[in-house]
């Protein structure tokens, strides 16, 4: 285990930190944390933009001048009296540390950038590429001679880190994928603690919430799958005492039978042996259901689960609009808009280009639905709606403003990230779509159930007073759902009724006229007290509920992908960050706020509503459980071992659940004491709550790296297993190697896979078998960024059929033409190396390239040789 590895980038990580914090401050000065949850992904940022740009002369000298602006200004920033709350920075860094050194532990079992269930190889040629690369943009390692077609930005900026570190890419891969998961943890816990502080309510419980659910939790499949079969063996083992068990799991069972089967044939399951860590992700059929932790435990460096920081980064500057107003200066709000804002999104476009929409969306609704007119945000006045009778009149000219100014952060955004959409981006090969086949109820509700139960409450208890009893709410809802499942289109019954209630909530405010008519939309209680505002959760929940009725009716038209299967999968990564943040702050408002405006605010609905939240986070933690249960191989349940019933793996992995209770406990605890702390500015000076604050959060991170590390080290592989059932391919000891497993796998090419990545500098063109996706072809290229002169089938997408099939003929003729032709293509596609292993020899017969006087011997194995081409002779 490279443990010197991990404290170096840990380090690197918490030094960027630390210096993006006064830019933080700077951006987001009336949030709670000073913007101390984004700003390592804030620093991160400007970094990627002049490497952006002065790259394209040369990385190095960007790189160089990038980390120099950085430091420039932050300790211009940090004079002028942005100062560093070193209470907030600690509190960060402890959250960013645990989850950062979890993603370790878990990366460290199952470090292989595989070519096998996931894009592994593709992102690993692209971060491989981009470290070999000296200038932007980097060369396709799959398609030599050509820079890449395809979202780049987030596989570049791991590359940044690991020449700031010095790190070889077969490691930074790895350690690129935690900083990434803890970046998007500490984002999520930043924004979330700032929402619920401004509402006054318990900042760190929503942070911690919003944490959980964006890291932690999963969708409701496992729970439904598996919760019968334990309640079942669980009667079974307490004999008569067990008989309510046994109800429960009969009840449990019919409930679960309304869902299941899927389309893909997976039922209820009697047994944990059933388990797959794989099916979760496929719940809506022709799609992908990703969430954060199936994404990470399956390990793909990829653009979708790198952009989610950056989101989240944009939805924290927004949420200081939100409650800034007219308190700040036009000219700040005017290059917040218009200048900070644009040049995020040009990052989130170069990361990953499906995201870019969501950057004006959110522009769009904050604005619209925020406490302020956004003509006074653009003129600087103070008032926050000019004076308009018709109610219509006014929400429609809000709603055109913040359409305009969403346009034309996009639009600026675009002119900044320009050379990407002009030379790189392969979406010009792509069409809009409509009318794709549409998610079934039963789909919509294992995906979004355990949040849409959230959301539907909090809506309605902040609006009974303008609704009808909850009985004839209840019914008029299911009359909703039943009728659009009918009409086959139930996204529009579940979600849109959530997405006019939240847009509703948040535009109640004083007397209106609609029509000539005065109405005033919202009532106070019997002693004249109005229920508590909604905050920017509410915004989040009006965009995540958008996002996901819209994919039911359009959809990304793309060479190779198969319907709408690629856009929600693309789309619905940024529904559940934003549902994850809109869900923590909302679980903590429905069991704080207790308002005789608010309905099941008495002894008994609280009651009701924490034992709600802990059956909802039990239901939607049930799938981390028995997936890292089965990733750390704490049980036997495991493919290819033997059946095993329900329980048997009840110990381990209880073990492991009571590890995560008992660190998430302290977290609290924790958290409390730091609040207190910072109660206690007035009789505690700063280095003395900084100390304390350190003490007390290296109580939590202790206790994070010694389980973490603990189950890592712990771990001792047995058995090879499948890896459709577990996401494991068993290593010999923990590490985070990412080429690690060809010596094991595919042991007669790997001295001449690690010859390539280790001895042969920068980039010369290699001929090499594409082969077909997601099998050990294309393996030399796609793990050490030498460029082929055709990779895998992607190719055929970002550049074209024509183009693709040219380049595919060409390669057999190289391999096997006539030798005048050889040497004309070898010379067209500049090649220096000729790679020749098990797969070259069985796809083309006879291999006549070696016979050619300008091909030489450059290195060899028993099953493999590498050849180098004289250029200069092949004139001759």
């Amino acid at each position: 285990m490279e443990y010197g590895l991990v404290a170096l980038w840990l380090l690197t990580y918490l030094v960027l930190l630390y210096v993006g914090m006064p830019l933080a401050h700077a951006l987001l000065p009336d949030l709670d944390d000073l913007g101390a949850g984004v700003a390592l992904p804030l620093a991160l940022a400007l970094v990627w933009l002049v490497v952006f740009f002065l790259g394209r002369v040369s990385i190095t000298l960007a790189l160089w001048v990038g980390l120099l602006v950085l430091g420039a200004l932050a300790a211009t920033l940090w004079y002028r009296g942005y100062d560093i709350d070193h209470a907030a920075y600690v509190r960060v860094a402890l959250v960013f540390s645990v989850a950062f050194c979890f993603l370790i532990a878990v990366r460290a079992v199952d470090p292989a950038a595989m070519p096998l269930a996931g894009e592994k190889f593709l992102d690993m040629s692209l971060l491989q590429s981009s470290l070999r690369g000296t200038t932007v943009p980097p060369e396709d390692a799959w398609f030599a001679g050509e820079s890449v077609r395809y979202y780049y930005g987030g596989h570049l900026l791991a590359s940044l880190l690991a020449r700031i570190t010095g790190t070889e890419g077969r490691f930074a891969y790895n350690l690129a994928l935690a900083g990434y998961y803890a970046m998007l943890v500490t984002a999520a816990y930043g924004l979330a603690r700032s929402i619920a502080a401004h509402r006054g309510f318990s900042a760190h419980r929503a942070g911690l919430a919003s944490a959980f659910f964006v890291g932690v939790a999963s969708n409701l499949q496992t729970s439904f799958r598996f919760g019968g079969a334990i309640l079942e063996h669980a009667a079974g083992e307490f004999g008569l005492l067990g008989a309510p068990l046994g109800y429960l799991a009969a009840g449990w069972n019919w409930v679960a039978g309304l869902f299941f089967p899927l389309p893909r044939d997976r039922g209820i399951a009697s047994s944990i042996s059933e388990f797959s860590y794989w099916s979760a992700s496929r719940v809506i059929d022709n799609a992908i259901t990703e969430f954060p932790l199936f994404a990470w435990l399956n390990g793909d460096l990829h653009a979708h689960m790198m952009s989610t920081p950056f989101l989240l980064v944009v939805a924290t500057i927004l949420l200081q609009v939100f409650v800034a107003g007219t308190g700040r200066s036009r000219t700040r709000t005017l290059g917040t808009l218009f200048g900070v804002l644009p040049a995020l999104g040009a990052v989130v476009a170069v990361v990953n280009t499906w995201s870019f929409p969501a950057v004006g969306g959110l522009v769009v609704l904050t604005l619209a639905l925020g406490p302020t007119n956004p003509l006074a945000l653009l003129r600087g006045e103070r008032a926050t709606d000019r004076t308009i009778d018709s109610w219509l009149e006014r929400e429609g000219k809000r709603l055109g403003v913040a359409v305009v100014v969403g346009v034309i952060v996009l639009a600026i955004a675009w002119v900044l990230s320009s050379p990407y959409w002009l030379f790189e981006s392969s979406s010009a090969n792509t069409s809009p779509g409509a009318f794709p086949g549409r998610s079934t109820l039963a789909e919509l509700l294992l995906t979004h159930g355990a949040f849409l139960l959230l959301y539907g409450l909090y809506l309605y208890r902040h609006s009974h007073y303008r609704l009808p009893e909850a009985v004839t709410v209840a019914v008029a809802a299911t009359t909703l759902v039943a009728v659009t499942t009918v009409l086959t289109v139930p996204a529009v019954g579940l979600f849109l009724p959530i997405l006019l209630g939240g847009w509703i909530l948040l535009r109640r405010s004083g007397p209106v006229s609609v029509f000539g008519r005065t109405v005033i939309p919202w009532r106070t209680d019997e002693d004249g007290e109005s229920p508590p505002q909604p905050g920017f959760e509410t915004v989040l929940l009006v965009a995540l509920t958008g996002l996901i009725v819209l994919v039911e009716f359009v959809y990304v038209v793309e060479p190779g992908a198969g319907g709408r299967f690629n856009t929600v999968f693309k789309v619905y990564m940024q529904v559940w960050i934003l549902a994850g943040v809109a869900a923590g702050v909302i679980l903590v408002r429905l069991l704080e706020e207790r308002q005789s405006a608010l309905d099941l605010s008495g002894d008994l609905g609280r009651r009701a509503l924490a034992a709600l939240g802990v059956a909802l986070m039990v239901a939607v933690s049930l799938y981390g459980m028995l997936a890292l249960t089965v990733h750390f191989g704490l049980t036997g349940d495991i493919a290819g071992s033997p059946s095993i019933d329900a329980l048997a793996a009840i110990p381990a992995w209880s073990a492991l659940a009571g590890f995560v209770l008992v660190l998430a406990i302290v977290w609290s605890l924790a958290t409390i004491a730091l609040d207190r702390l910072a109660e206690r500015r007035a009789v505690i000076d700063e280095s003395q709550r900084v100390g304390l604050t350190l003490a007390v959060g290296l109580l939590v991170v202790g206790a994070g790296l010694y389980g973490s590390f603990g189950i890592a080290v712990a771990y001792t592989p047995e058995e090879p297993v499948d890896t459709f059932s577990t996401d494991t391919e068993r290593i010999a000891d923990p590490t985070l190697d990412a080429l690690a497993f060809v010596e094991r796998d595919h042991n007669v090419e790997a001295a001449a896979v690690y010859w390539l990545d280790s001895e042969v500098e920068g980039q010369p063109n290699m001929l090499s078998d594409p082969g077909p996706q997601y099998r050990w072809y294309n393996g030399p290229a796609s793990l050490t960024g030498v460029p082929t002169v055709l990779g895998k089938l992607p190719e055929r997408a970002y550049r074209g059929p024509d183009v693709y099939e040219q380049r595919l003929r060409d390669v057999r003729a190289m391999f096997t033409g006539e030798p005048a032709e050889q040497r004309r293509l070898l010379a067209k596609y500049d090649v220096e190396l000729i790679y020749v292993g098990p797969n070259e020899r069985s796809e083309y017969r006879p291999i006549t390239v070696d016979r050619l006087s300008v091909v030489s011997v450059e290195k060899e194995w028993p099953l493999v040789t590498i050849y180098r081409v004289d250029q200069g002779a092949l004139d001759e």
